[in-house]
């Protein structure tokens, strides 16, 4: 028989036609019950054969020549799912914990999305139960339970972050800690963090890595906060409301609207706060809006968005000598010689913020994929202090991109990350809260960028070795306006790698050991090298660091008793701390060496897990913080502080709790702390006393029907110590050391979520 040409071309159509029939598209998207976001690297098994791997949004897709399936997925610190399919449907699968306290928990530290266990790095997890355990108008009482983790609150609304007794640097705000927002940069360019403007609502997970982070986080060798947004749940269509009154005026109002379908989980909200303060010259303001929003394009691309506004004023009160401090704690800072009173200066802040972030993801295959984001911020800043009166506008641009390659035991990580900022400011003296004379007028601009590589290898399936670096390169630049000659200063900074090596061993299904060597670069941050004397600073170099840690994590009672514990030593050079002239102008110098030794320890025992009965779940828990901190070498002038304890650290914290849960709804929240002395000055001249807190919560959460619920709440806070601080302002000048702090506050909320 002859074929010709064209009976060819039918038969080849025809069989193409037929093999294209014979393949159906199987896709969907796997999510976790705990946050409700994609899970990714999720193992697909159709017929038990593995066909895909979930991406970074949990979205897969594969095709098969059945139409039916029998679909599994699994993964690591989760219970398997396995389940009859059909083509053309859209399967959405939610994934719960697996019944282990140290699996349980998913981490994104390092990109590495996996249960605690297989962290080699110390890293703390906060999800929303942990910072709804207080009050719900700050974050600061969940952040102060971690281990190694120092909040301060020097009046309402005005923050410091320290880890692992990194304080020198910050007078106020947050420093020398890397801060990231749904993975996007939130610290700026210029080094600062303007923590105060998220609201309570904004934040659904924040995880804390202690150390130096810069191998992949840029910079710095205070560690890293990654914050995650607070998502629609599973399904999601409702909208909340959540309002709180408390002592000394405070009212808070939270409304939000979330939202969840099959390719999108979006949010907005709006959230007011106002407190009188317990304090004179304490009062404060905030209002935020914040749009949240993840879009599943494809299977293989996601876009997400995050976007706020923050309006935020407080007062600020200023700093005691011990005298005012016994004479009456509620006082602001009174005048003294030619310095006028906080109240007559009428000292405070304003800060308005817009930030907008965006992603996108891709997945370019099973073992291929990236995410790149980028945002922009604009800052108005007003400060009238009791010194001076500054306004500056800040503008900031960045990006961020990270490549993953996935196979088998081998995860590659590379990418890089760069930011820009712009800071007009003007600094003029201040008459009673209005600007008068010009003294600065000034521009400042402030680039830096990182690359960086990591890789992880598992060997066999219980030895992970996790290592990766980073190159730095970080300059500003500086122009007065209003001395002549007009001259631009530039300060850059040699670039460095900063190296990171981890490795980890794990013995059976519940423990695991691991060590880890990395190295530290922390250049001064714009405030530092431009301090409010107004004064240029070209000398101050950058500070740089070994860490060196061992960690244990182990399940010691299958579902009953966990504990995490690490001890590490941390070594410092050209040690940046503030000093205060004669007027209190913040300026910074390098010291010599600091050496940091610490233990940390966290327990969890769970008499009652999981039960059916009336007590549904008992916690009992405790979090221990041992630092021993010195100047190794700091000598001033004529004064030798060589040997002396480590300014602004306490050297022992201690914090308890318990939780219960019961079947009816009720629940009740137990926390005490303690804190240690803590050194105030560089000279150990002047010491804060230790203190004991105590929190409490009681609640009942009830349905109001098929689609609304409601929640009550009472809680309450108690110092044992008065007058105790939450923040003290350290080497401050003329020994105005004190913030006092309120010494018990009472709040009570309502909330409310109607579905639709």
């Amino acid at each position: 028989m002859r074929f010709t040409p064209v009976f060819i071309a039918i038969f080849l159509s025809a069989f193409c036609f037929a093999s294209t029939c014979g393949q159906y598209i199987f896709k969907g998207r796997v999510q976790s019950s705990e946050d409700k976001k994609g899970l990714t690297g999720v193992t697909v098994l159709a017929d038990t054969n593995a066909v895909a791997l979930t991406d970074s949004n949990g979205v897969f897709e594969f095709s098969s020549s059945k139409e039916k399936s029998t679909i599994s997925f699994s993964h690591i610190g989760y219970q398997a799912v396995s389940g009859k399919y059909s083509a053309g449907q859209f399967i959405g699968i939610v994934l719960y914990s697996a019944h282990s306290f140290l699996s349980e928990i998913v981490v994104k530290a390092y990109e590495r999305n996996t249960s605690l266990i297989n962290m080699p790095v110390t890293v703390s997890v906060l999800g929303r139960n942990d910072l709804e355990r207080y009050g719900n108008t700050s974050i600061l009482p969940a952040v102060n339970i971690i281990p190694g983790v120092k909040m301060d609150e020097r009046s309402p609304g005005s923050y410091r972050l320290s880890i692992r007794g990194n304080l020198l640097r910050s007078p106020f705000g947050v420093r020398n800690v890397k801060v990231y927002w749904n993975g996007i940069p939130f610290t700026d360019a210029n080094g600062n963090t303007y923590l105060n403007q998220l609201g309570f609502e904004n934040v659904g997970k924040i995880e804390i890595i202690k150390g130096p982070g810069g191998s992949m986080y840029g910079a710095g060798t205070g560690g890293v906060v990654l914050l995650s947004s607070r998502n629609a749940g599973y399904k999601e269509n409702s909208i909340s409301i959540n309002t709180l009154g408390g002592s000394y005026g405070l009212e808070a109002t939270n409304i939000a609207y979330r939202s969840e379908t099959d390719n999108a989980n979006y949010s907005l909200q709006y959230s007011h706060q106002q407190t009188d303060g317990w304090r004179d010259q304490t009062s404060t303001r905030k209002d935020v809006a914040n749009y949240t929003g993840s879009f599943n394009i494809n299977p293989k691309q996601t876009i997400h968005t995050n976007i706020f506004y923050s309006d935020l004023y407080y007062q600020t009160p200023g700093g005691l000598t011990i005298a005012q401090l016994n004479a009456n704690p509620r006082q602001s800072r009174p005048a003294a010689g030619t310095f006028r009173s906080a109240t007559a200066q009428k000292a405070a802040l304003f800060v308005k913020t817009f930030y907008a972030g965006f992603a996108h993801d891709y997945q370019f295959s099973p073992m291929w994929s990236n995410s790149t984001n980028v945002y922009t911020s604009n800052t108005r800043f007003r400060n009238p202090s009791i010194l001076n009166y500054q306004r500056k506008t800040e503008q900031g641009i960045g990006g961020r991109t990270v490549t993953q390659y996935h196979n088998n035991n081998v995860q590659i990580h590379f990418g890089g990350e760069y930011q820009y900022g712009f800071t007009s400011t003007r600094t003029f003296g201040n008459q009673s809260g209005v600007p008068d004379t010009l003294q600065f007028d000034d521009e400042i601009a402030a680039t830096q960028y990182n690359i960086f590589l990591q890789t992880d290898i598992t060997l066999g399936e219980n030895f992970i070795i996790n290592a990766g670096g980073s190159y730095n390169n970080y300059g500003y630049g500086f122009t007065r306006l209003n001395n002549r000659p007009v001259n631009e200063i530039h300060k850059t900074f040699d670039p460095v790698f900063v190296p990171r090596i981890s490795l980890l061993q794990k013995f059976g299904a519940g423990n695991s050991l691991y060590v880890t060597v990395s190295k530290g670069y922390s250049p001064p941050t714009i405030d530092e090298i431009v301090p409010s004397t107004g004064i240029f600073n070209a000398t101050l170099n950058a500070e740089k660091a070994t860490n060196y840690e061992l960690g244990f994590r182990s399940e010691l009672i299958k579902n009953v008793l966990f504990v995490d514990a690490a001890a590490y030593l941390f070594r410092l050079n050209n040690t940046i701390v503030t000093r205060r002239d004669a007027a209190g102008a913040d300026f910074f110098v390098n010291t010599g060496k600091t050496d940091q030794r610490g233990v940390e320890l966290s327990v969890n025992y769970y008499p009652v897990r999981n039960s059916i009965h009336f007590l549904q779940e008992l916690k009992l828990w405790g979090n221990y913080t041992y630092i021993k901190a010195r100047f190794k070498t700091y000598q001033q002038l004529t004064s030798d502080f060589s040997g002396n304890k480590l300014t602004g650290t306490p050297p022992n914290v201690l914090v308890m709790g318990a939780d219960a849960i019961t079947k009816i709804g009720l629940y009740a929240n137990l926390t005490y702390s303690y804190t240690d002395q803590i050194p105030l000055n560089d000279a150990n001249s002047f010491f804060a006393t230790q203190y004991n807190l105590l929190f409490s919560r009681i609640g009942y959460k009830m349905g109001l029907g098929k689609k609304t619920s409601g929640e009550i709440y009472l809680s309450y806070d108690h110092s044992f110590n008065e007058p105790y601080s939450l923040g003290n302002d350290l080497n401050a000048a003329g020994n105005r050391f004190f913030n006092p702090s309120a010494p018990q506050n009472f709040q009570a909320g309502v909330k409310v979520q109607f579905g639709l």
